[in-house]
């Protein structure tokens, strides 16, 4: 299973070749138009093998009751009328710009402890935090600091990422999202200082 909807949303040329491509007999690739074309038209697609096409077809008539006509039609004509792959790359270059914001503004107001991902593309920066950290706990007082986040226990089945965070530069301006890594980077700082936590 290859759950790709941010993989035309690339910064770094060529972008990675899908693993679909290389094995189209045993991967199924998912992909959606809410993050390249826009977030309300919910809409994606499957590419499947030959083999598995029937089954797929028969669980998504009994989980997907009535989609919308009215987007799947409105995505069809702006894919055959719109210059979309322009407009992707636009977005590719506005996505490029605010990541750098958020990168340069992590490394100047994020303690040396922390640690965070460099994506190539996409709309997240994975941080990482001191394992004593609780980002679900921290998370009130990053919101009376007017930042918000999604704590990455969110993202594991067991409980694990207590430590994590994801941060989106999809939406706000460079400008916002320095003024917001700075006010999380003092949140977090005090909340390690309070922990008695190193600060480097």
């Amino acid at each position: 299973m290859e759950d790709n909807p941010y993989g035309l949303l690339g910064f770094d040329k060529p972008s990675p070749n899908a693993m679909r491509a290389e094995d189209s007999e045993n991967v199924i690739y998912l992909g959606s138009f809410s993050k390249t074309i826009a977030s309300g038209l919910r809409v994606g697609w499957a590419l499947v093998p030959q083999s598995l096409k029937d089954k797929l077809v028969i669980a998504s008539e009994s989980s997907i009751l009535c989609p919308s006509n009215f987007t799947q039609l409105t995505i069809s004509s702006y894919l055959a009328d719109q210059p979309w792959r322009d407009q992707i790359a636009s977005f590719c270059e506005l996505y490029k710009v605010r990541r750098d914001a958020m990168l340069e503004s992590l490394e100047q107001h994020f303690p040396a402890e922390a640690t965070w991902t460099k994506p190539g593309g996409g709309f997240y920066v994975w941080v990482n935090l001191p394992a004593e950290i609780d980002t679900k706990a921290l998370m009130p007082k990053a919101i009376v600091a007017k930042v918000a986040y999604v704590p990455g226990n969110a993202f594991y089945a067991d409980g694990l990422g207590s430590w994590s965070m994801r941060l989106s530069y999809c939406h706000p301006t460079p400008e916002r999202i320095r003024e917001g890594v700075k006010a999380l980077g003092g949140v977090v700082k005090q909340e390690m200082k309070r922990r008695g936590t190193s600060l480097n």
